[in-house]
Order: structure tokens, then C-alpha cells, then sequence
């Protein structure tokens, strides 16, 4: 087990530990918003790693910095998906920052299980001569619209995790994908989101629906090279073997592949399309002759995604 002051992960699944280490520089300011009304005038990233005791290793370290360094404290963050009691490992974690830096600690939690939130909101332990208190974040608790109003779409995909209200989570799901591709506008960067967006729909029983949505998307990631590819490819197997024809096996993959490419082009004609509304300096008619697609193709996708079209320029 590791210690990581600043920015704890280790008790994560490895998929989801991954993606909170590549969002959260983006995610610190917006999630502390919704934590705490401190001050952080600015944040320093302490890169150095020291082992101490128990095999607990220290790093991803931040520290809250002022111009007055008798008020600088470092901010320690744990990214839960449990609901446990977290005091006596959020108090040993004290200990060993303390130890080490000399400095305050902050503490916050935010915990994104499926569980209703119980033993995780005890947040104060309370010993003779001893007091340690700290934020719990329940994202379950906070609305929907706080993530999806963003213009981060490392906060639009927490959205997944957040209160639906009375809202279906196809529609939810469905609202993310659009917000997503509003902001980035490129493949490469929404291939990436969506596939977060897929991993951390897990944590709400939301794979099916998810997977659905973005399979229904014409940009969505590199399928061949994800478990939905090859969970597709497994069953196109298993058929052929019910049929009793090996030969099948690459049949399915070949057809695979045609499919693929056919999608390839379709993907790159949706984002030209999107680049083009996103100007609002073409028509209907520029876009549908320069791309070479139909005004239906453009329509659907700019009802879809909320652009205006423009029929004649002015």
C-alpha cells in the first residue's frame, strides 16, 4: 500500500486510478469550489518521494503557497470508492505529513462509490489532546448541471457521477457526448474522453447505456483497440464456433474491418462538418459541396450538437 500526500489514488481500481492522475491538475480548482471557500492563492507541486515506515511512499504532493510562508499548508486529497470509516487512515496520513513537512494539512475526500455515503461522512475524530477534522465530497450529492455547465471536459465527464435528478441517464449520457464534442471539436482528444467516460460509467452500472451512446456516435475511439472491440471479436468467435466454421473467424474480422473503414470516413466527415458550423461563416450548401455529404448528414448533426445553420449569408 502507498502513500501519495497531496493526491491519495493507491485503493483505486487501476483504470479509474488512471484517470483521475491525468485530470486532476485540470480538476483541483473546479473540485475545491465545490469542497471549501479557502484561499488558494497558489499551488506548488512537491515532486520529491520519501519512504517512511510501513512501506508507505510519499509523493504527488501539494502545497498551498502565500506570500506569507507561515500561512502555506499542503492540501491532501483521497479519491474514495468505498464508504468506510476513514479516520484512522486519514489521521495516520496526518501523522506522516506532519512528520515529514512541518507543515498544516488539509484534507478532502471526494467519494465517488456507488453506495450510500454513511461511514465515510465521519469526519472528525476526536481523542484525548487529539482533534483531526476533514472534507468528504459526496459526488452522488452534487447536480449534474454543475459538472456539465464546465468548460473542462475533465469536469463534464464527472457528470457520470453525479445527480441525475429526474433525468433518464440515457438523456444524461447523451448530454455529456454533446458537451464533449462542443469543447473539443477534434478526435483524437474526444476518443480520449469518451473512453474515460465509458471506464467510469462502470461505477454507476451505466456500461451498457454508455457504451450504446458512444457506439451510436459518428466520432467515438478506436474500437479495435479497446475491450468493446475485442469483446465484439470474442462473441464473432464464439458464433463461428456454434456454426461450426473456422473459417468464419476471419470472415467476422474482415468484415470488421471494411465496417471500420467506412466509419473512418465518416468520422472525418462529421469533424470537418463540426469545424465548418463552429465558424459560422458556410452555408448549408458550402458545407455539404466542400465535404461532399448530404444536407441531411449536416442537419442531424447540427440539431444534434446545437449549431446554427446558416442558408444564405447575409
Amino acid at each position: 500500500m502507498c502513500l501519495n500526500v497531496g493526491f491519495y489514488l493507491c485503493a483505486m481500481p487501476n483504470d479509474y486510478d488512471k484517470i483521475f492522475k491525468e485530470n486532476l491538475e485540470e480538476l483541483i480548482p473546479y473540485l475545491l469550489q465545490l469542497v471549501t471557500k479557502w484561499d488558494i492563492p497558489k499551488l506548488e507541486t512537491l515532486k520529491d518521494k520519501h519512504q517512511i515506515t510501513i512501506e508507505r511512499e510519499m509523493d504527488d504532493l501539494k502545497k498551498v503557497v502565500h506570500d506569507d510562508p507561515s500561512l502555506d499548508y499542503g492540501l491532501h486529497w483521497e479519491i474514495q470508492g468505498k464508504d468506510e470509516d476513514m479516520r484512522r487512515r486519514m489521521l495516520l496520513y496526518f501523522a506522516m505529513f506532519y512528520h515529514k513537512y512541518n507543515l498544516r494539512l488539509r484534507q478532502i475526500i471526494i467519494y465517488i462509490g456507488d453506495e450510500p455515503a454513511n461511514l465515510i461522512k465521519q469526519n472528525v475524530l476526536e481523542m484525548e489532546n487529539i482533534r483531526l477534522e476533514f472534507s468528504v465530497l459526496d459526488l452522488r450529492s452534487v447536480p449534474k448541471d454543475v459538472f456539465l455547465q464546465s468548460d473542462k471536459p475533465e469536469c463534464v465527464i464527472l457528470a457520470i457521477l453525479s445527480d441525475f435528478g429526474s433525468d433518464k441517464p440515457e438523456l444524461v449520457v447523451r448530454q455529456i457526448l454533446d458537451n464533449l464534442v462542443k469543447l473539443i471539436g477534434r478526435v483524437p482528444r474526444l476518443k480520449k474522453y469518451q473512453k474515460q467516460l465509458h471506464v467510469l460509467s462502470r461505477l454507476r452500472k451505466l456500461t451498457v447505456i454508455t457504451k450504446n451512446a458512444i457506439d451510436a456516435m459518428p466520432i467515438h475511439y478506436d474500437i479495435e483497440t479497446d475491450e468493446l472491440y475485442l469483446e465484439g471479436i470474442e462473441k464473432g468467435i464464439e458464433k463461428g464456433r456454434e456454426q461450426g466454421k473456422e473459417e468464419g473467424r476471419e470472415e467476422g474480422r474482415e468484415e470488421g474491418r471494411e465496417e471500420g473503414l467506412e466509419e473512418g470516413v465518416r468520422l472525418k466527415a462529421e469533424e470537418n462538418v463540426v469545424n465548418m458550423l463552429k465558424r459560422e461563416q458556410f452555408t448549408l450548401r458550402d458545407i455539404t459541396e466542400i465535404i461532399n455529404v448530404s444536407e441531411e448528414f449536416v442537419l442531424e448533426i447540427a440539431q444534434r450538437l446545437g449549431f446554427k445553420v446558416i442558408y444564405e449569408l447575409p
